[in-house]
This record gives C-alpha cells, structure tokens and sequence, in this order.
C-alpha cells in the first residue's frame, strides 16, 4: 500500500504543470511586428488635392497563390530575411526613392541566397515534392530590397519606374521579380510582354557570371518554377499556356523584327559611304575657297607635269635633230672625198 500511494503520488507530481511566466519580450516583439521598423510608405490624403504623394488606391494588391501569404516566397528565406540585420536596417527608409537608391548602390546580383551559403537538400520518399528545403542559408541582399519594397506596398506608377529605370539593370530586373511574385496572373502579361525583347545586358550572377539578356530573363520568368533552389510561383494552367503562345508570337515577331534593323542597319551603311564619298567628290569640284584651291593646286600639278613631259619630248626632238645634222654632215664629207678622188 505505502508503494502504491508513493507512485500514485509520483503520477499525481507528474501531472502537475507549472505556468512558465518568463518572457524576454524580444520573441512577443517579433511575432507582433515580424517586420520589424519597415512599414508601409505615407500615401497621399484623400482630402488634400495638392498632395503628391502616391495614393492608397493605386497600390497593386498582392495575389495570393498561397494560404502562407508573405509575397508568396519561400517560408524560410523569409524567416531568414526577417531575422538579418540588414533588412531591420532598411527601417530607416521610408520612401521609394530612398530604396531604390539602395538598390544602385548595393545590389550586384539577383539570387535568393547569398552564393555559397545556401545547400539545398532534396527530399526523398513522402517529402519529395518538396523544394527549397535547406540547412543554413544567408538572404542575399536584393531579396532583402526586394521584400524590402513589398512592405512598402508599391503603387502601380512606381512599379513601372522600377521595371523602365535607367541607371542600373538591377533595379529593372527587382521590379520584374517583384511582379511575378505579386501581379494576379492574367495581368502579368501585360507587364511582361514590352519587355520580352529587351537587348539590356547584365549577369544574374553579378561580376564574372554569364552574361544575358532583359529580354531572356523576362522569358525565363515566364516559363520556369525552379529559381535558384527557391520555387516562383506556380501560375494556372490556362493562364501559362496562354503566355508561352503569346511568348512564342512574341520571339518571331522580335527576330523578324531584328532582321528588319538588321536591313536596315546595312541599308544605311551602303547610303552613308555613297553619300561620303560623294560629298568628297562635290567638295572637289565646289566653287568654295577650300573646294577652289584643291581643283587650282591639282590643275596646277597636272599642268606641270605635262610641261615636264613636253619639255622632255622637245629635248629628245633636239637631240634627233642634232643627230640628223651629224649624219648629214657626215655623208657630206664622204661625198667630197669621193668627188676629190674622183677628179
């Protein structure tokens, strides 16, 4: 009895739970702003008509292809995002301006994961649908940027600002990420398509990758999931049978288009040269001072150079006379020695 009453009053210890009250408030802070200080961008009052500022309506919703939200990336590289220090850096930019500034100056490629840090595993047996799935990895920065202008909540006016900039291929190429990670399916097309053909040259890799294209980076978006051990979103079926169509008209109309340029190029060529070299021909014959002098200098040297030549046919002329003299001469001797011996 005394063994029973020990161990059920060991069962009855073991089934007391005590509370845990220690909290260090960084964790309660994390999960009330896992954001951190990047908020969304002061948007223009309704009220107020001379207000610049972008206006709330205009912001282009983020579609959900998923229940998990957060831009649609991968579940980890925005926790890895959210947890790095640069990112809670980027709090003290509050406008558009200011991040894609930040963009110019920081940004040297275009993975998710800074190169070499990242070691996807691929998942075997009832996991191996899985994508992405990695032991450590560090966020690289344009991803840190690029979520960095999700939280901003981008306006469609400044979408475009990003994916037409000129400064740098880099901020193009974010604004094109970011919509294929946020536009609704049906309207990425639209964004898409003027800049299929883009002949912009840039390296996704940074300083040594293999250089390409806008226009096939744009394709490349269009047409695949796997980006760099991370998966883009998955677009309807419907929908990406329709782009790879449009994308197919797209690539003959350019390379059509290409040769036209092309022909034209060489066109323009062949006209410049027959236009150069008869501007040459007319500025010879111009009654221009230049034009004068140069017809004068050459009338000149051909005129002496024929005198040249006459002076010579007139000395060899002289010495034929003085040639014909001579014979003369020399048969009048010998016909008076004939006659002298004659007579």
């Amino acid at each position: 009895r005394d063994s029973q009453s020990r161990c059920g009053g060991a069962r009855g210890r073991r089934r007391v739970m005590v509370k845990n009250n220690y909290s260090s408030g960084r964790n309660d802070d994390r999960l009330q702003n896992p954001n951190g200080k990047n908020l969304p961008q002061a948007f223009a009052d309704v009220d107020d008509k001379d207000d610049k500022r972008e206006n709330l309506t205009d912001v282009l919703p983020c579609h959900p292809y998923s229940a998990v939200g957060n831009m649609n990336l991968n579940s980890m590289l925005i926790e890895n995002i959210r947890s790095h220090d640069y990112f809670k850096g980027l709090g003290e930019l509050s406008t558009f301006e200011e991040v894609v500034d930040q963009i110019y100056y920081d940004c040297t490629y275009i993975t998710p994961w800074r190169p070499g840090t990242h070691k996807a595993q691929r998942a075997a047996g009832m996991c191996s649908g899985l994508r992405g799935v990695s032991n450590a990895g560090v966020p690289s920065t344009a991803y840190m940027l690029l979520f960095k202008l999700y939280t901003l909540q981008l306006t469609r006016n400044q979408i475009l600002r990003l994916v037409t900039h000129k400064d740098s291929p880099y901020i193009r190429a974010i604004g094109l990420l970011y919509l294929r990670y946020v536009c609704e399916p049906k309207e990425l097309w639209g964004w898409y398509e003027p800049y299929v053909s883009d002949p912009e040259m840039w390296s996704q890799l940074g300083e040594g990758g293999e250089r390409s294209t806008l226009g096939s980076f744009v394709r490349r978006l269009c047409t695949e999931l796997e980006w760099y051990d991370t998966m883009l979103p998955r677009l309807p079926v419907p929908v990406a049978r329709d782009i790879e169509k449009k994308l197919a008209e797209a690539t003959a109309a350019g390379t059509q288009r290409e040769r036209g340029r092309d022909r034209e190029r060489r066109d323009e060529r062949r006209g410049s040269e027959s236009r150069r070299s008869y501007d040459d021909r007319g500025r010879d014959r111009s009654y221009g001072d230049r034009g004068r002098d140069r017809y004068d200098e050459r009338y000149d040297d051909r005129r002496r150079e024929y005198d040249d030549r006459r002076r010579d046919y007139d000395d060899r002329g002289r010495d034929y006379d003085r040639r014909d003299d001579r014979r003369r001469e020399y048969d009048r001797r010998d016909y008076d020695r004939y006659d002298d011996r004659r007579y």
